[in-house]
């Protein structure tokens, strides 16, 4: 058993849980004026860590491991964007 390993195993997971979490309260969330303004840019902050997590994995791992982290590195973008488009540009014009 690789410690190693084990720990990122563990963080990937925590950070795609959380950016995730994050991505859909921003964007699917309508309960109090703002709260999905607030969840964005927490969303945001949280995808730079998503991203150097999943980053980290990539370069770490092998095999299908790498394969699945190379798709977990690309959806911190993806999200971030969604986000702009739905969140910020409706509240800021």
């Amino acid at each position: 058993m690789n410690n190693k390993k084990d720990r990122i195993s563990l963080w990937m997971m925590i950070s795609g849980a959380t950016g995730f979490t994050f991505f859909l309260i921003a964007n699917f969330t309508a309960l109090f004026d703002s709260l999905n303004v607030l969840a964005g840019c927490m969303q945001l902050a949280v995808n730079a860590f998503v991203f150097y997590t999943w980053t980290k994995a990539f370069v770490k791992s092998s095999g299908f491991k790498k394969f699945f982290a190379f798709f977990g590195v690309g959806m911190p973008i993806i999200m971030a964007g969604i986000t702009i488009f739905r969140v910020f540009i409706p509240f800021f014009f």
